[in-house]
């Protein structure tokens, strides 16, 4: 998955509502479709569609595209327009349409006249210790989890000593909702859980999902079991394939 981090204590972006905006203002399926084609598709939450607890948590909260809604949040909490930021990304780690995507997303922010938007990008080497250390106000990363299961794409972003260094806390979802989920070995029992953690993340946007990408696997006629072979985790499981007719 790809999405947008922010430092909530960063003074650009410490404001819920400058962030709503912007989840407000986004257009993911233009994204998609301008930058990644089939290669991707629409993201609503931080658990991907297809992965046992998924909800689309921002769509339900904010639904499609609308300057509109956007100017009316950052009006009821007195934030003065254009909001002036900076989204940093990286240029050597995610692949060469890394900067496409993020002057896609200035274009969209900025023709709202809500922001004003610059990018700058940096290679990994330098992004990744000026993220952690805070230096950035959002910056965009990717997150590929090592089983397939919801926590997978929720506690690594959003647990103590997290993966990104966010300042963001929420008591919630640290102290009940994860250890909630947890607890629950039938995954699907888990989904009450699962859903108030997406539902409080669509609200509070520390972080902004974007997409998600597709597996695809190009075969011979005669090889048997593709189907089998790419699992949910973006592994390949190479022994389901064959030769041949099987009996």
């Amino acid at each position: 998955i790809r999405y947008l981090a922010f430092n909530t204590d960063a003074p650009s972006v410490k404001s819920k509502a400058v962030r709503q905006a912007m989840a407000q203002v986004i257009n993911r399926r233009e994204l998609v479709a301008k930058v990644y084609g089939t290669q991707a598709e629409p993201l609503f939450s931080l658990v991907p569609a297809t992965v046992t607890g998924h909800s689309n948590s921002f769509f339900n909260r904010y639904g499609d595209p609308s300057v509109t809604k956007a100017k009316s949040l950052l009006a009821k909490a007195n934030i003065t327009t254009p909001v002036k930021l900076t989204l940093h990304y990286t240029t050597d780690h995610y692949g060469p349409a890394t900067q496409k995507e993020f002057e896609i997303l200035q274009q969209q922010l900025n023709s709202s006249g809500l922001f004003d938007v610059s990018i700058q990008g940096a290679p990994w080497g330098k992004f990744r210790p000026a993220e952690q250390k805070g230096q950035y106000e959002v910056y965009g990363m990717g997150w590929f989890p090592d089983f397939p299961d919801a926590d997978g794409y929720i506690a690594p972003l959003l647990d103590k000593d997290n993966f990104l260094h966010s300042p963001y806390n929420s008591g919630r979802i640290r102290n009940i909702l994860i250890p909630q989920s947890r607890r629950k070995v039938d995954r699907l029992a888990a989904a009450p859980s699962l859903s108030a953690i997406q539902s409080i993340v669509a609200s509070d946007v520390p972080l902004l999902p974007l997409w998600q990408g597709k597996q695809y696997m190009a075969v011979c006629d005669d090889i048997t079991g593709a189907v089998y072979a790419l699992n949910s985790s973006a592994g390949l499981e190479l022994w389901h394939l064959g030769r041949g007719l099987r009996n």
